[in-house]
């Protein structure tokens, strides 16, 4: 009974149970349209996002653009911990503020683009990071993104969140400064270059008045960088020296916080003979500077150091006096460093009357027209509404500013682009707009003065020495007849009415053949200097006249072989042991060469040099022979090793020459020195006895015949320059060669002392047929000569 009790109830409870599942059944097909009808639209809206906003966003192509820039942070201070990259106080802070960062972009219309970030150097004070960072830009979109929308839409929300409460770390952990951020564009090369640094990553904190030697480059690492700052209101200067001969090391310097291209101030490779001091600015209290290791480079080949110059106001007004002499200079701020990216100069000048117009004298820069479309890359000047551009050259230069209607004279000068370059400088003088070059002709491409029919083509285009009735000769007044300067005031009438021989004791007008005594009067008298007659009423052609005599020896006519000791003032320019290039005695410490003997990078170093004088065999010590070491070496700073223009040197010996009549130095001749073409002068060295041999044992010696220059310029297709001298034969037969380079190209004069007319610098072979051996022209270079002496 029990038991069928309990089937009976098993039963019951089973119709239950399944009265139960029939009636949820029953309410879950109820729902099964809703579930459909949620598919359905949860598909569509899927599909509308995938179509209007992953599709066009995802799968168009994008562009990903790169930025550098900092922050301050207020509630965090700097401290020396977190300028080092290893330290782990970096790490904790920089991957709290890549967050931050990472926040900031994402709270704001920008979040979508956002690629990555990094955080990778800290700055002095309130606590400043500097960061990168990536946004991936469809480029349907790319030019409604701009830079500046980017660094507007970051700066607003710094802005409205400064001041309100929030949960992300740039409203609650940090209180970031809104005005403080600096956003660059930059490129994925800038990125590259900046990562390449990190593991050498230098930050310091350049104080006012104070001058900081940087550590030098870690030689573990390829690539180092040093981030400099410094206080508001102050710029960078760097001080670069390179300390060897030979490198080549790359050093670039970007006005910025880090390696930007576009913030590019200059870039050096290799060290520098010509610059081997360099001094450069930033335009604001930010710098950076990368090297770049070089192949085989253990030693630091430069030494870095950095101070903070105040910004210089650049505006300044002169009044300049009635006088043609130079007056001043105007410059570019801390000349001659690099001029600042942002460099900004204006002057007024004011001028005594409108008799008068001003002249810029420049020293390896000149002045161009450029397009308005066309930045200057090498500085911008506006001079009376005139737009020029400024370009390095190998050349003196002079800009003539007419004055017209008003005395007044407005120059300025703009840096266009972040790229600078040496400081610039010009003197500024006055000259007489009716007369601007008195006694001499006025060359319009480069506005210099230069001797008109010298028979030599200083101007550029050749018109100094256009329609000339006397080229190179003295004009007779009478008749026009020509006739050499040899023959004027040889106390012999050569012209009709004796016009040749008039004047020849007393003051005549300035001009390019006339000699300038130290009184500043002239004289008609062709080369009188140290010719043992006292000219001059001050008695100033016969000073420092101790030059250019030869011992009395006793010497084989039509021999190449020279006598011992008869070119007292030839040198021989050695480098170990082995004769390299000639050289000339000029003064007691002084002795003149050919630049291009330098050139190699391997004999640019004074130290490695040794002058013998007094030298007769190259094999062998002679009693009479010394040896000096070399301090000093300058080669011209307008040489053009392509052209050989220019082709000169000064070498500086440790000690004074004791001068006897077997070593003494040779005349250098006035700048109004008339070397007349057909005079027989001689050249002398150890250089090869004919083209492609052995230099010789014995000093040598031959005689050759000065040439027109404008012969001498069609055999060599015009590539003679002004300060380029041609001597030699037609047939050829006689010439310098190989090992000559540099020696002395010596004229006698009718006194009995010798002068320096050229230095042995280049040919086409050695004794070819028409092609006459080059020297360089002693007059043209007398200037920088007697400058780098004094």
């Amino acid at each position: 009974m029990p038991l069928i009790e309990a089937e009976e109830q098993e039963e019951d409870s089973s119709s239950l149970s399944n009265d139960k599942l029939e009636s949820n059944s029953h309410h879950c097909l109820c729902y099964v349209p809703l579930g459909i009808a949620l598919l359905v639209l949860a598909g569509a809206a899927a599909a509308t996002w995938y179509f209007l906003d992953y599709r066009p966003w995802h799968l168009e192509p994008s562009i990903l653009q790169f930025y550098c820039g900092s922050l301050q942070v207020l509630n965090r201070w700097y401290s020396p911990d977190l300028g080092q990259v290893e330290s782990r106080a970096f790490w904790l802070e920089s991957a709290k503020l890549q967050n931050t960062l990472k926040e900031l972009i994402r709270a704001t219309e920008l979040g979508r683009y956002y690629n990555s970030s990094t955080v990778y150097a800290f700055g002095e004070g309130a606590l400043t990071f500097f960061f990168w960072f990536t946004l991936q830009i469809p480029e349907s979109q790319q030019k409604e993104i701009t830079a500046e929308r980017v660094n507007t839409v970051l700066h607003q929300e710094l802005s409205t969140s400064f001041n309100s409460s929030g949960s992300l770390s740039y409203q609650t952990e940090y209180r970031v400064n809104p005005d403080s951020l600096v956003l660059l564009e930059s490129s994925v090369k800038d990125i590259a270059v900046l990562k390449s640094t990190l593991g050498c990553y230098r930050y310091s904190y350049v104080q006012e008045d104070d001058i900081l030697r940087l550590e030098g480059p870690d030689y573990l690492a390829s690539s180092c960088l040093w981030h400099l700052r410094g206080p508001k209101g102050y710029m960078i200067k760097l001080h670069l020296e390179w300390t060897l001969p030979d490198c080549r090391d790359r050093l670039a310097m970007y006005d910025a916080a880090g390696p930007l291209e576009k913030h590019l101030i200059t870039s050096i490779y290799g060290c520098s003979r010509q610059e081997p001091i360099v001094e450069i600015l930033s335009s604001g209290p930010v710098m950076s500077i990368v090297w770049k290791k070089a192949m085989y480079s253990y030693f630091d080949p430069f030494i870095l150091s950095a101070q903070a110059v105040p910004l210089k106001a650049c505006e300044v007004n002169i009044t300049l006096r009635e006088d043609l002499e130079l007056q001043g200079k105007i410059g570019t701020p801390h000349y001659p460093s690099y001029y600042s990216p942002n460099t900004q100069c204006t002057w007024h000048m004011m001028v005594p009357s409108l008799d008068y117009g001003v002249t810029l004298w420049f020293d390896a820069y000149a002045l161009s027209r450029q397009k308005h479309d066309l930045p200057c890359t090498q500085g911008q000047w506006i001079i009376q509404n005139r737009r020029l551009c400024g370009l390095r050259t190998l050349q003196a230069y002079a800009e003539r500013i007419p004055v017209l209607s008003s005395a007044d004279i407005t120059i300025a000068f703009t840096s266009q682009i972040s790229l600078t370059g040496p400081g610039v400088q010009a003197t500024y003088s006055l000259y007489n707009q009716s007369d601007p070059c008195p006694g001499e002709f006025l060359c319009l491409v480069n506005g210099l003065c230069v001797p008109a029919c010298d028979g030599i083509k200083d101007c550029p285009n050749g018109l100094d020495e256009r329609n000339c009735v006397c080229p190179a000769k003295f004009q007779c007044h009478e008749d026009s007849t020509c006739i050499e300067f040899s023959r004027v005031c040889n106390q012999q009438l050569d012209c009709v009415n004796g016009s040749d021989e008039e004047q020849c004791s007393e003051g005549v007008p300035c001009g390019p053949f006339t000699y300038r005594c130290e009184d500043g009067t002239c004289l008609k008298k062709p080369n009188p200097l140290c010719d043992s007659i006292a000219d001059c009423k001050d008695l100033s052609d016969e000073k420092r006249c101790d030059c250019g005599m030869q011992a009395p020896l006793s010497r084989i006519v039509g021999s190449l072989n020279s006598v011992e000791g008869e070119w007292p003032w030839q040198a021989s320019l050695q480098v170990r042991g082995r004769h390299i290039c000639g050289g000339t005695l000029i003064a007691d410490r002084w002795v003149v060469s050919a630049a291009h003997c330098f050139q190699d990078e391997r004999l640019a170093s004074p130290s490695i040099w040794t002058v013998y004088l007094g030298k007769y065999f190259q094999n062998a010590t002679s009693h009479t022979e010394v040896s000096f070491k070399v301090i000093r070496l300058f080669l011209h700073p307008y040489y053009e090793e392509d052209s050989h223009d220019y082709d000169v040197a000064l070498l500086q010996l440790d000690h004074p020459v004791i001068i006897s009549p077997l070593i003494q130095p040779i005349c250098l001749p006035a700048p109004s020195h008339f070397f007349e073409p057909g005079l027989h002068c001689w050249i002398t060295g150890w250089g090869a006895l004919k083209e492609g041999g052995h230099i010789s044992n014995i000093l040598q010696k031959v005689d050759v015949q000065l040439i027109q220059q404008n012969i001498c310029s069609e055999a060599y297709h015009y590539m003679i320059t002004p300060r380029m001298l041609c001597a030699g034969y037609y047939k050829g037969k006689k010439d310098a060669c190989q090992g000559d380079s540099g020696g002395p190209l010596a004229c006698k004069e009718p006194s009995g002392r010798w002068f320096l007319a050229g230095l042995v610098s280049w040919g086409m072979g050695c004794a070819r047929p028409n092609n006459y051996g080059v020297y360089t022209r002693i007059t043209q270079v007398l200037g920088w000569i007697k400058q780098t002496m004094s």
